[in-house]
Parts: structure tokens; sequence; C-alpha cells
């Protein structure tokens, strides 16, 4: 199918009104030249890449995808190479959808199809890529805490005491520092316990009043 070339110089709001280097056009261009049901079901491949889920699972997934629609390898890898860098930039600098149909026609020439697809997936993608950044943001700067595992033990006696009968919550702390994940299990008893929660709840009712940052600046998704 013939199709009408893509400016020569597609300018994007994503790169603050710089033009699109020339391998973005070029694998933009690969992207629309797929078949429409490809370019449909695009999405099913791309959402779990934008998280950073690339396995062994994800990996066959393009593979049957490919088989599918009689793809080739390159060209599933182009096309979600560049419909990522365009959801990436576009996210980071909390673009309005309005931008992003900009920047997609800007690429796209007279083929608005492909354009109208990318479109449809940007809030979703939006979401998903800056509850990363703000993730990488935060993991900059020291370890955070990702996750935790409990339980309940008693302690029946040590070598200091018997029949002391203690209930003793154990926690162990997931965090992650950079690139390395580490884990620190700590021992809390009851009247400490309820120091956390107490933390905990102040901590909640803080972030429900925090003010909304204005338009324009970005805003954390949770």
């Amino acid at each position: 199918m013939n199709r009408a070339p893509a400016p020569l110089e597609a300018r994007l709001r994503c790169l603050d009104g710089q033009p699109a280097p020339a391998d973005v056009v070029r694998d933009w261009r690969r992207f629309l030249d797929l078949p429409d049901k490809a370019r449909q079901g695009l999405w099913e491949i791309l959402a779990p890449s934008l998280a950073g889920a690339v396995d062994a699972v994800m990996e066959k997934r393009a593979e049957a995808f490919c088989r599918l629609y009689d793809l080739s390898a390159p060209d599933l890898q182009a096309s979600l190479r560049v419909c990522r860098f365009v959801l990436s930039r576009a996210s980071s600098l909390d673009l309005a959808a309005t931008d992003v149909a900009e920047d997609v026609a800007a690429l796209s020439g007279d083929d608005a199809r492909g354009g109208v697809v990318v479109l449809s997936w940007y809030e979703a993608a939006k979401a998903v890529i800056r509850r990363g950044i703000l993730e990488e943001s935060i993991f900059d700067h020291g370890k955070v805490l990702v996750g935790l595992d409990w339980r309940v033990d008693r302690i029946a006696g040590s070598d200091r005491g018997v029949h002391l009968d203690a209930p003793l919550a154990v926690l162990t702390l997931r965090l992650r520092d950079g690139g390395r994940d580490e884990r620190t299990t700590i021992y809390v008893a009851p009247p400490a316990l309820g120091q956390i929660k107490e933390a905990c709840d102040r901590i909640e009712r803080m972030i429900a009043g925090a003010p909304r940052p204005p338009s324009g600046e970005p805003k954390a998704q949770g």
C-alpha cells in the first residue's frame, strides 16, 4: 500500500519542539506498515514492556504475535521501540493527549490510522510510565521499602528467664537500593506495633490531605 511519507522534519512536542531523529521516523514508518489488526493488537505486547516486564514469557508471546500476523521480528521490535519512545517521552513531560495527537500526526503524515491507535493507548501508558518514573526517582536517593512479610511468634523463654509466653511480631522488610534488592528482618513488640500503626494512620491522613500540584507540574501517579 502506498502511503504519503511523513514530513522530513517532524518537530515533536515530546522532544520540546526538536525534530524527530531519523531512526524514530524510520521506525514509525515500519509501525505504520504493520497490518491494521497487528497495530491494533500491539498493546498486548507493548503494555508489559512499559513496566519493564520483559522475560521469557513475554518473548514467547512476541514470537506468537509475529506468527499470528506474519510479521518479522525486526518489524515488531522497531514498532515496539518507537511506540515506547513516543509514549515515554510524552509521559515524562506530562503532555496532554492533544499534544500527543499533534506528535503522532506529525510523524504519520496523511496516514492517521496508526496515530489514532497509539493515542488511544496514551492515558493507560502514561499511568504506568509515570508510576515507574516516580519509583525510579525515589530509588535514585536511597533504600526504598517495596514490600514486607510478617508472622507472629511467641517467646516461651530464654537464658534470661522462663515462662515469658510473650507475643512478638516478626517483620521482614523488602528493600530496593538502586538495582539491588535486600531483605531486613526486625522484631517488633506489641507496644511498638501500636506506634507503627499510629504513625501509618497519620501519614495516610497527611497524604490524603496533601494539595494536588498545579496544572503543568509533574503529578505522582499511584
